[in-house]
């Protein structure tokens, strides 16, 4: 498969996680036995789709890191901004595995605590900020992401 399938599949992947976060974060705001079940498929969603992303994107950036003159670390390393390779895109080498790692967190919290999330507030404002925090750490390594992209694209 060529590197612009892999990115492609990668992108589609994200957008499934995308959605997933949205659809499981509603489920929190008014829960029933209904919300519960597409709880749990939301954030069962959100952990495959994390995982599946970690490892496309883990494929794809290899192009990234070619050590040849027209890949987008070459570029960037050779522009006027060295320092996002640096500082920024050494973040992102790391920052796309805690992704999975909050979204199995969350799938835990749901599937542990079960029917107690229903009537127990304080427990789905933790499964929130768990949700949040694995949604800002997406933006962040998607933000790093399309910079790569813009940048050269694979």
């Amino acid at each position: 498969m060529s590197p612009e399938w892999w990115a492609l599949l990668h992108g589609f992947l994200a957008t499934l996680f995308l959605m997933s976060f949205s659809g499981s974060y509603v489920e929190l705001i008014s829960p029933n036995l209904s919300s519960l079940k597409r709880l749990k498929l939301g954030v069962s969603l959100m952990a495959l789709s994390s995982w599946a992303i970690f490892l496309t994107g883990t494929y794809a950036y290899i192009f990234y890191r070619a050590p040849v003159p027209g890949s987008a670390r070459s570029r960037i390393l050779a522009g006027t901004t060295p320092w996002v390779h640096t500082l920024l895109m050494e973040l992102k080498e790391f920052s796309g595995a805690y992704v999975p790692a909050i979204a199995v967190l969350a799938v835990a919290i749901v599937f542990g605590w079960n029917y107690r999330l229903l009537s127990e507030p304080r427990l789905r404002q933790v499964l929130g900020v768990v949700l949040w925090a694995g949604m800002l750490w997406t933006l962040l390594a998607y933000g790093l992401g399309a910079y790569i992209t813009k940048t050269a694209a694979i």
